[in-house]
């Protein structure tokens, strides 16, 4: 296995700041956040970002972004779903430059009313774009699932995967906690089994709906980890956590020592 820090974790505000955290930690990996007009969309900005992860001896995983639920995939809204597709594109750029191996593509925002078939069919075509385009780039298009009204059982979400897949690389993007709060991460796991492309770690509470850090949340861990066992995963797992409140520099280190204890200890053999 190997381990990583997505920005919703980060101790620091700045990304050069954040690294050298991240490798006296342990960290191999750091995953940067990518916004529409952030430093990771322009030259400079990605040539500083490889600078930094080099001089830690740290790898980049995979480029995530949140601004897929402000400008969908799937949208109605042509000048909004090409924002989208644009925001894509620069993430793929964003991970050439930075040697990262996959993209976290959230692939629709379904709203109350809207015809999901038609969403559907449009987020099909952009993350064909967008894994086209990756494809040209030696980079992967990895889904996640979330929490979007979309895909909302393995089977969806597998059957989604079988529609773009010949446009290219495309797996999955698999987070355990999200998974909890639409079935049982077990079966999720078996479901995807080889379709893995990476993992977000974390936990959640069902009576607070709110995440936490693992094993605090409702997760049965255990099954999970013999999950992981029987399908045989052995990529990188990546927290997705937020910082602490106070020492927010303590938290990386912390859940490192988690991530190790459930996924080589395996939590003590259970």
């Amino acid at each position: 296995m190997r381990y990583g820090l997505n920005q919703a974790g980060f101790p620091a505000d700045e990304f050069a700041e954040t690294c050298p955290i991240l490798a006296a930690a342990g960290y191999d990996g750091v995953e940067p956040n990518i916004e529409r007009d952030g430093p990771l969309t322009t030259d400079d900005g990605r040539r500083e970002a490889a600078e930094v992860v080099a001089a830690h001896d740290l790898t980049v995983p995979a480029i995530s972004t949140i601004s897929h639920w402000e400008y969908p995939l799937s949208s109605d809204d042509d000048e909004l779903r090409e924002i989208g597709l644009e925001i894509g594109r620069n993430m793929i750029d964003a991970a050439a430059a930075l040697d990262a191996e996959d993209i976290l593509i959230v692939p629709a925002v379904i709203e109350d009313g809207a015809s999901y078939d038609a969403d559907y069919e449009r987020a099909v075509d952009s993350v064909r774009k967008l894994t086209d385009y990756a494809a040209d780039h030696d980079v992967g298009v990895a889904i996640e699932n979330v929490q979007n009204n979309f895909l909302p059982s393995p089977d969806e979400f597998a059957a989604f995967l079988d529609d773009v897949a010949d446009a290219g690389p495309v797996g999955a993007y698999f987070d355990v906690a999200n998974a909890l709060r639409s079935g049982l991460p077990s079966r999720w796991l078996h479901a995807l089994e080889g379709r893995i492309a990476k993992i977000h770690v974390k936990d959640w509470l069902t009576d607070a709906h709110r995440v936490t850090y693992p094993p605090q949340g409702d997760i049965n861990w255990a099954r999970v980890l013999d999950a992981f066992d029987a399908i045989g995963y052995d990529g990188w797992i990546t927290a997705e956590v937020p910082a602490y409140p106070s020492f927010p520099e303590r938290m990386p280190p912390d859940v490192l020592d988690t991530m190790r204890f459930l996924f080589e200890d395996g939590g003590d053999r259970r």
